[in-house]
């Protein structure tokens, strides 16, 4: 309402002027384009909006769920362990109807899995974007991140799931477990929960630079942990893609 009035007020005060009629369109032109530009959400909300309706709910064969989240057209990523033991899952959408994915490949030590659905047959949302593969380095440390995610979310009776949740947080560390085991992995205090499990992790310019994998409880010495949380690095998924694609599974290149 303040904006509003500050129209009718510039235009008030510009007609004891006597300005033209261009000045005045004009005038308004620009004072609802800022109270526009007030509404419009900004930071990670604005990558919220941007992003959550190409991140989905994964439910596999054996009940429990997951997130995964567009990589191109007719290719779904998530977490190998979300669908470990599963051939096929059910992709619940935001706003949509739900359909069916086949798992075309994982890589269980980075704990990526690529999905494929019927790009033909399938009405994905609107919005429904492919997500960007970012990066992260050590630059990068103390800067906001975004995860999304299904956790503690039930279906409704249409089949939908609603939007993901947002959990933000900044990158706390890279921490790298190793060739023979998760590799690089983001260290966040972005709070994650089981079914959050193969979402993305976004950067501020709405880029995926990893996908939730874990909580850490407790160190290797056994001391409790709380709010350390784990998300693959991109450049672990990009690896793991390549993998997939070398033996034979569909996969682009990002």
């Amino acid at each position: 309402m303040r904006t509003w009035a500050l129209a009718v007020a510039l235009i008030l005060l510009a007609g004891a002027c006597g300005p033209s009629d261009a000045d005045l369109d004009a005038r308004i032109e620009s004072t609802v384009a800022t109270a526009l530009a007030e509404r419009a959400p900004s930071g990670l909300s604005a990558v919220y909006q941007q992003v959550w309706p190409a991140v989905f709910y994964i439910e596999p064969e054996d009940g429990q769920h997951g997130t995964g989240w567009l990589l191109e057209p007719g290719v779904i990523v998530t977490a190998a362990h979300v669908v470990s033991g599963s051939d096929g899952v059910t992709v619940r959408q935001a706003a949509g109807p739900a359909f069916a994915a086949t798992v075309a490949g994982r890589d269980e030590r980075r704990d990526v899995a690529l999905l494929r659905y019927d790009i033909a047959g399938t009405q994905l949302a609107a919005g429904a974007a492919p997500l960007i593969l970012g990066d992260a380095d050590i630059h990068d440390i103390a800067t906001e991140l975004l995860a999304l995610g299904y956790s503690g979310s039930g279906v409704k009776g249409s089949g939908e799931v609603g939007s993901p949740k947002a959990n933000a947080g900044i990158l706390s560390q890279i921490t790298n477990f190793g060739a023979q085991s998760y590799g690089r992995n983001l260290e966040m205090d972005a709070p994650i929960d089981p079914g959050d499990s193969g979402g993305p992790v976004l950067n501020t310019a709405g880029e995926v630079v990893g996908m939730v994998r874990a909580a850490a409880r407790r160190t290797p010495g056994g001391v409790q942990v709380v709010g350390t949380f784990y998300a693959v690095h991109a450049d672990e998924i990009r690896a793991a893609l390549e993998e997939i694609r070398s033996r034979g599974s569909p996969g682009p290149r990002q």
